[in-house]
């Protein structure tokens, strides 16, 4: 089967605090995988399409537990170079009073290292859409350089660019943000994703709607406006459609919004109509929610099937 969504960015290893401390109180973990853009390369195979991974990890246990779960769960690992001197980034998660507080180990880490040499190593067949985030051109001018050729060579051959925005404030400050983001969505992005702490960094106005209709004015094929427990608001052509999302008992939010990022992509690739492809993915995100982790809980296509039929 052929790559239909290929993925560029950093895979990390999360330790999750098993009380609900601060992580200064915490002295238990359990660790679980994350990184945006492996969560979307995870999510898309799960719900039934084929996903390749590009990056670089470090021959570290963590590294090596990465391409272990990408090659168990089918992911095409081709692209994934394997380095000795640079490690595999990770991060710490607690959750207390309601909110996450995250602490990243990423400086320096072997996907940071990443460049415009090693686009010309990869071996990459026809495939749909690539996707990356604003992490990935964030963690290293490296990667922004690298990120920004992805785009221009699969732009020039009509292959999809898909782009959450996934702003970071510890990564880039506003003003270097809207800068690149401005960029991508003028000139290259055909799905563009974001928030609203992302819609206010481009200044877009405060309604969703609002502003999903001027990210459209750049002429995207799709734009959606991802509001979390809220739901989403998606923009096609001249169609914009709101919906809530779908109540869930939530263990962990962390990566719903990957997960929710990769059913559209599968919308998208599947031609379903626009509200049936929100319905898709905020499906697939609640889903996602009732499991701690961010990709423990990332559902296969049955299970948001069934979801569906008695949740319409």
């Amino acid at each position: 089967m052929n790559c239909e969504v290929y993925c560029f960015g950093e895979p990390l290893a999360g330790f999750y605090s098993t009380s609900e401390r601060s992580l200064s109180e915490i002295g238990n973990f359990h660790m679980t995988w994350g990184g945006d853009t492996s969560n979307v390369a995870l999510a898309v195979k799960k719900l039934g399409h084929q996903s390749g991974y590009i990056t670089k990890i470090g021959n570290d246990f963590i590294g090596r537990g990465l391409l272990e779960l990408w090659k168990d769960s089918g992911i095409y690992v081709q692209n994934v170079f394997v380095v000795n001197n640079q490690e595999t980034g990770i991060y710490f998660v607690s959750f207390k009073n309601g909110k996450h507080e995250f602490d990243y180990r990423r400086e320096g880490s072997a996907a940071s290292t990443f460049s415009l040499s090693d686009i010309d190593k990869l071996v990459i067949n026809d495939f749909r859409i690539f996707h990356l985030s604003g992490i990935s051109q964030a963690i290293s001018k490296s990667c922004l350089e690298s990120g920004f050729e992805f785009m221009e060579r699969f732009k020039n051959n009509n292959i999809i660019i898909s782009y959450d925005l996934n702003f970071r404030q510890k990564l880039w400050s506003p003003a270097t943000a809207r800068c690149i983001y401005q960029q991508v969505i003028e000139k290259y992005a055909d799905i563009i994703s974001f928030n609203e702490d992302e819609a206010e960094i481009l200044g877009l106005p405060s309604d969703p709607t609002k502003a999903v209709k001027e990210v459209l004015k750049a002429k995207p094929k799709l734009a959606v406006y991802k509001r979390g427990d809220k739901g989403a608001v998606l923009g096609i052509g001249n169609q914009i459609i709101e919906r809530e999302a779908y109540p869930v008992k939530t263990a962990d939010t962390v990566g719903a919004g990957d997960t929710f990022t990769a059913a559209i992509l599968i919308g998208f690739i599947e031609n379903m109509k626009p509200d049936e492809m929100l319905k898709f993915a905020l499906a697939a995100s609640a889903l996602t929610c009732t499991k701690t982790g961010s990709t423990e809980g990332q559902p296969k296509r049955e299970e948001v099937d069934i979801f569906l039929k008695k949740k319409p």
